[in-house]
């Protein structure tokens, strides 16, 4: 039997919700950006800012959809902390922009519940699956290389102190993106970089490429997904911004770190 700690039924069940409210966004904004009026919980405008969220709901399907089919905690728990706090910071972004939200409309009801009930669950099972584990320590067999650990602590450092300061200073970013920003799709765009950060700085906390691996495609995905929803309304896009290209140049840092660590055995973190 393999080591570790199996992963308790609730918090399964829970993953299948979010392959649900996952797959309600990308049909929405993720293919249908131009239709956030009724088929998302607020009008996003321009339509590139709704096609580059819809980017960020189609890097994070296989962020739930595998850990579903995983059987053991530790393959899973980089993920957990973070989409608790990406929620948080989406349920945080709703309450104070609530006059901005197609309240009443069930895209806003979908919205709503997909953010205020995560944190607790995930907080929950996070500590939960934790004291269980304490009972059967796994040793760390395939650590992450040196020269890579430091790249995942250096680039999610900078990308989650960045997307904090964002989150309570949006103003700080609104006049220099390479498209239109309010407050709210500011605060939006901060908790899926917050979300990236803090997964790449919980890869280096694990210090276990195969622990870490589930959580990989995200990180890969990142830049194909923003350039092909940014390219489908190009016309929207300041091509000049700085900020775009450092931020493409940022995606395709986290693109390698997630490369790197996909590259090995799949069964032995599904089993």
């Amino acid at each position: 039997m393999k080591q570790g700690t199996r992963i308790a039924w609730p918090l399964r069940a829970w993953f299948g919700v979010e392959v649900l409210f996952g797959v309600l966004a990308v049909l929405a904004i993720g293919l249908s950006p131009a239709d956030s009026k009724t088929n998302f919980a607020w009008p996003i405008q321009p339509v590139v800012m709704a096609a580059m969220l819809g980017a960020f709901y189609i890097t994070s399907a296989p962020l739930f959809l595998l850990p579903f089919f995983a059987k053991r905690w530790e393959m899973i728990r980089v993920m957990i902390l973070p989409a608790a706090l990406f929620s948080t910071i989406q349920l945080v972004a709703t309450f104070l922009h609530w006059d901005k939200f197609s309240v009443g409309t069930t895209p806003f009801y979908v919205w709503f519940a997909s953010y205020l009930l995560p944190p607790p669950v995930f907080v929950s099972a996070y500590f939960w699956h934790q004291r269980q584990a304490r009972s059967q320590v796994v040793a760390v067999n395939d650590p992450i290389p040196a020269w890579l650990h430091r790249l995942l602590i250096i680039c999610g450092g900078i990308i989650a102190i960045g997307a904090f300061l964002i989150l309570f200073f949006p103003s700080l970013l609104i006049p220099i993106f390479p498209w239109v920003l309010t407050p709210l799709t500011a605060r939006s765009l901060s908790g899926w970089l917050i979300a990236v950060g803090t997964i790449m700085l919980s890869m280096a906390r694990e210090n276990d490429r195969t622990r870490s691996r589930l959580a990989s495609p995200m990180l890969i995905l990142i830049l194909p997904a923003v350039l092909l929803q940014i390219t489908r309304y190009a016309g929207e896009v300041n091509w000049s911004s700085p900020v775009l290209w450092l931020g493409l140049a940022l995606f395709a840092v986290v693109g390698f770190c997630g490369l790197y660590i996909a590259n090995g055995s799949w069964r032995e973190p599904l089993s």
